[in-house]
């Protein structure tokens, strides 16, 4: 290999380790600047949750929502990721903008409740990530119930079955048997 192809493949090299060391820098520094949630961020997402309980499309829509959702995305102290009971309402069960909109209630409905539990990672602890999966699936059929008096169209049986077992207390059980999310 000549001194002039070696002298290009370190160029190279060491350009594109740079862009990528930048690239993670900019990322964690971000992030730092972004800082730990606050408690009148806290309080917004509580508020928040209520509102897209009784209209959930509108709150999904709004700046608050759209404000939402980059904060949880952004937010370094809290995660939020997704759990069986978002892959059950995933697996089939609605569809389109339906599933859009029960995303967005389910990850709203999460976040409050990890807010006012003081919950960081759920899945540090079994029995905090099945607390979050029920409250998230709460949250879900409360706005599904929402569009639902707003539009029968939106019904969907297995959401239905749901409800009947909330009705009736058996909702929690219902959700611990729902199928694990599969590993990545």
């Amino acid at each position: 290999m000549t001194f002039f192809r070696r002298f290009k493949q370190f160029f190279v090299t060491g350009l594109v380790t740079s862009f990528v060391a930048c690239g993670l820098l900019s990322t964690g520094a971000a992030q730092a600047e972004r800082g730990p949630a606050t408690a009148e961020e806290g309080e917004r997402i509580v508020k928040l949750a209520a509102v897209a309980d009784k209209d959930p499309l509108a709150a999904m829509s709004s700046a608050e929502g759209r404000w939402f959702q980059k904060w949880a995305d952004d937010v370094p102290d809290y995660m939020f990721g997704p759990d069986k009971g978002v892959f059950w309402f995933h697996n089939g069960v609605a569809k389109g903008d339906l599933m859009r909109v029960l995303r967005f209630h389910h990850t709203v409905s999460t976040a409050a409740f990890q807010l006012q539990k003081k919950i960081k990672d759920p899945m540090r602890n079994e029995a905090d990530n099945e607390a979050k999966t029920l409250a998230g699936v709460e949250g879900v059929l409360r706005a599904y119930e929402s569009l639902v008096a707003k539009s029968p169209d939106n019904r969907v049986p297995a959401i239905d079955d749901l409800i009947a077992a909330r009705n009736k207390g058996g909702l929690a059980e219902l959700v611990k048997k729902m199928p694990h999310m599969p590993s990545r």
